[in-house]
């Protein structure tokens, strides 16, 4: 059984957050003077590799409000090394896999902008996790932007804004299908811009068995509140990320 010493410093190397950006009003020239464009920044949520500086998984919803993508919208994916002193940003060039019905996307990312900076996997684990299990979570709470800075065609050059990652651990609480959709419930709480980040087992080799996605309504005498956290099991998107080369972890 690992423990939360060795398995956070671990799963932290793997995990990403995702930032928006968006061209609110282009670039326009107006009286014969430019008026550059004016960009939209959001650091939307956080993701978890599962082939090394290659592809991510993230909740869906974090792209675009839970609404479809916008096109023109570009995407980085930030690492901060033990949550140290440096971000380093790798950008969003495809996206191979989007499931809103799962609430599920794969990001391919491509080469880091700063040379020798990688993003190791995390394995993965396909089988069903028994009420009890213990694990960790993983993800970069939205921190407030206070300057973001890109070239004429939106491309980021730099920004200034607080990026730490933040673990939780706890147990599954309730595992059970619904709709199809195998599902988990933890005694986990997690921030605004963790979804999508990583829920992992705490053994010997921590795996990644599910994401951080939302949680349950419940009915209390003060109206509907948010329940328990859950996410859906990536057993779901086996097919897809199979056909994208991620394997189950081996002997899981």
């Amino acid at each position: 059984m690992s423990d939360l010493v060795t398995a956070i410093p671990t799963v932290r190397e793997s995990v990403t957050a995702i930032l928006r950006l968006r061209v609110v009003k282009p670039e326009a020239v107006k009286k014969g003077k430019a008026r550059p464009a004016t960009i939209g920044a959001a650091l939307a949520g956080s993701a978890f590799c599962v082939a090394a500086d290659r592809y991510l998984v993230t909740a869906f919803h974090i792209l675009n409000d839970g609404k479809a993508r916008e096109a023109r919208d570009k995407f980085y994916a930030f690492v901060v090394p033990q949550n140290g002193d440096d971000a380093f940003h790798f950008p969003i060039v495809s996206f191979p896999v989007e499931r809103p019905d799962l609430d599920i996307a794969i990001l391919e990312v491509g080469p880091c902008a700063t040379a020798g900076v990688h993003v190791p996997a995390i394995p993965v684990s396909f089988g069903v996790q028994a009420d009890g299990t213990r694990v960790v979570t993983l993800g970069f709470p939205a921190p407030e932007i206070a300057g973001i800075n890109v070239d004429p065609q939106g491309n980021y050059l730099g920004g200034q804004f607080f990026l730490k990652s933040h673990a939780n651990e706890g147990i599954v609480s309730a595992e059970y299908d619904i709709g199809g959709m195998q599902v988990y419930e933890l005694n986990v709480g997690w921030h605004h811009g963790e979804s999508g980040g990583p829920i992992v087992t705490l053994t010997d080799r921590p795996l990644a068995f599910s994401l951080m996605q939302h949680y349950r309504n419940v009915k209390s005498p003060h109206g509907v509140v948010a329940g328990p956290h859950r996410g859906c099991a990536l057993s779901m998107l086996r097919q897809e990320l199979t056909a994208l080369g991620v394997q189950q972890a081996i002997g899981v």
